[in-house]
């Protein structure tokens, strides 16, 4: 099974050429950077939880020279390596890998879908009370009666929703003293010109409804749904309002009860300096549960706002909601899923460089191994396999094929 996610990874990424092209800031290495992020994708991919985990696994006679021919790093040689990487190649693998998935429709939108959407959003990786660096934030608590200082990083993540695999685009670390949304302006600006035409509309939440945030998506030709719940806000009460004075449009959904309403063209997002078209959705569901061992029926309401700058005769209402809907993808096939079973809170080592690094190392390792899951290994092949097994059995045949040659060398003239 390792042989052949090789073999499928030099086949259709080109993974070697890409390998060659990761440089770090050394002088005069001695372990080659390849033997170095090989490790490192590796740790991911194999769901190891950290650098001494990895550590002990490299040190067994042979096992990796299949993997990994030539000098094997030592934990803190990974550590020491990954504070110096450079995330330009970095990412420049990220987006090869991204591109070539969508050409060769790896990536599966929904049927019909045009367009192309990327959710929005931060996430705070770990926190400490003892140690820190120059790049944490930090914040106060009370605990026991006592203000404790607490230091914490968090980046803001782009992720494409509403296709499959929901793979991560890119990160961007929240800095000492600065807002999530200045961080997210950042990486909006990389990602909309790395991937200028991969990218369609924007999808945040209600913390992002802010214009210079939104104005850097228009300036660059993309489109925004972007939550509303503050009441305060004049989009909001003008939406209420003219909600007020028009009859709603149904959708029925099974269980699910949909009344929407469509207002396009308000004026009130002053700041912005254009109309913005406010779609105004409350579902009721009916949803059956057992309480207290009797069967009850349960009848759920919900309200959903969302801003977006497309025009009703461009994209209809439902699409708005759709989208809207698929930024719950950023934490439900997101973060959660990273941060429980490939380790995205682990703090491998605390230097903001490495941690970029590092995650887009857990971009690449996510997005390659669940393509090779789903659209190289047959039914047959998967049918009793999760793809949690799936990195248990790619580890199992590094013993197997303990010093037989992998894939084609990365270090020839090739």
């Amino acid at each position: 099974m390792l042989r052949r996610f090789a073999a499928y990874l030099d086949r259709r990424f080109a993974f070697r050429g890409l390998v060659k092209g990761l440089r770090d800031q050394r002088a005069m290495p001695r372990i080659p950077t390849a033997n170095v992020w090989l490790p490192l994708f590796a740790m991911f991919a194999f769901r190891l939880g950290s650098f001494n985990a990895l550590e002990m696994e490299l040190r067994r006679p042979k096992r990796w020279e299949g993997f990994i021919p030539g000098p094997k790093p030592s934990a803190d040689t990974l550590g020491r390596v990954c504070a110096k990487f450079s995330m330009r190649e970095l990412r420049q693998m990220l987006l090869a890998i991204h591109r070539r998935a969508w050409r060769s429709k790896a990536i599966h939108a929904r049927a019909g879908e045009a367009y192309r959407v990327v959710a929005v959003d931060g996430h705070e990786l770990f926190a400490s009370r003892a140690r820190c660096c120059a790049s944490c934030q930090r914040r106060e608590l009370e605990v026991e009666g006592q203000k404790v200082v607490e230091y914490y990083h968090r980046v803001v993540v782009a992720q494409w929703v509403g296709v499959t695999p929901a793979a991560i685009v890119d990160v961007e670390p929240v800095g000492p003293s600065e807002g999530e949304v200045v961080a997210a302006r950042r990486l909006i600006e990389r990602i909309l010109s790395t991937y200028p035409r991969l990218i369609d509309v924007i999808c945040a939440d209600a913390l992002y409804l802010q214009a210079p945030f939104i104005r850097v998506v228009l300036d660059a030709g993309k489109h925004v749904v972007i939550t509303l719940k503050q009441e305060a806000r004049e989009l909001y009460q003008d939406a209420q309002r003219l909600r007020a004075l028009l009859s709603p449009q149904i959708i029925q959904e099974g269980s699910r009860t949909t009344e929407y309403w469509d207002l396009a063209d308000l004026s009130s997002f002053t700041t912005l300096g254009q109309p913005m078209r406010v779609v105004w959705a409350e579902e009721q569901c009916v949803k059956r549960k057992i309480i207290g061992a009797k069967p009850t029926i349960l009848q759920e309401e919900k309200t959903w706002i969302f801003v977006s700058d497309l025009a009703p005769s461009i994209v209809p209402a439902t699409a708005i909601l759709r989208w809207g809907h698929d930024r719950w993808d950023l934490e439900n096939r997101g973060f959660n899923e990273l941060s429980t079973l490939w380790h995205m809170d682990h703090c491998f080592i605390h230097h903001q460089n490495a941690i970029e690094a590092l995650l887009l190392t857990l971009s690449c390792a996510f997005l390659t191994t669940f393509l090779f899951y789903e659209r190289n290994l047959k039914f047959p092949a998967r049918r009793h396999l999760t793809r949690l097994a799936l990195a248990a059995r790619l580890m199992e045949d590094l013993s197997e094929r303990a010093g037989v040659p992998l894939w084609p060398s990365l270090w020839g003239s090739g």
